[in-house]
């Protein structure tokens, strides 16, 4: 997918802007939305959960996860309204860093509220195959066939704003190899049931 982005340039939003876009744009969603999720290490300022895990408060993190989150129950019946619906692809590496013990806990909840989630591991013939042709695969947001977010981060893995693309030939080319890997995933529940329940992450304070 990053082949694609490269040979083309995009509209530069900042975070705001972004977050604004995209929600505007889901309200023409034409069909799924597929996330793709590579990197293994995130800063979340602004997330309570986050905060508390940053911090080395495990249990608090957990506690705040689970709290339910009527905004985001409305945004994934939204989505089923407008016969969408968002698949996050996650790839993993193993060992868990601990930021992505605590995400895969934290996406257990947003599961629970309709978020759809499979799993890669970056050991896969899957992503050895993709990555070696295609490139690293990018933190995308692929809307139907309306518009592509590639999501910026600076070197810390704060979240900077996204850079938009229309293209049809990006999005398409986008969407069908998103689509390609989520059809080989794993369901998040069996993944986590393997590989994280029960697993605490070390103090951190990041």
């Amino acid at each position: 997918m990053r082949d694609l982005l490269r040979a083309t340039s995009g509209q530069r939003l900042s975070l705001p802007e972004y977050e604004a876009d995209f929600y505007a744009t889901v309200e023409s969603v034409d069909g799924p939305i597929l996330k793709t999720e590579r990197m293994q290490t995130f800063r979340e300022p602004g997330s309570p959960s986050w905060e508390a895990f940053a911090a080395g408060r495990w249990e608090e993190a957990l506690r705040i996860a689970a709290e339910p989150n009527p905004e985001l129950k409305r945004f994934f019946d939204r989505l089923a309204t407008l016969s969408s619906g968002l698949h996050r692809i996650r790839v993993v590496a193993l060992p868990l860093t601990a930021y992505l013990i605590w995400e895969l806990n934290f996406l257990r909840f947003r599961a629970a509220a309709g978020e759809l989630i499979r799993v890669l591991t970056t050991t896969t013939d899957v992503i050895a195959k993709h990555e070696h042709e295609h490139g690293t695969i990018p933190e995308l947001m692929v809307v139907g066939s309306r518009a592509v977010y590639e999501v910026r981060y600076d070197e810390t893995g704060t979240p900077l704003g996204a850079d938009k693309f229309v293209d049809r030939a990006v999005v398409d080319g986008c969407r069908e190899r998103a689509a390609s890997l989520l059809a080989e995933a794993e369901p998040f529940d069996s993944f986590f049931s393997r590989e994280v329940d029960g697993l605490r992450p070390p103090k951190m304070h990041l």
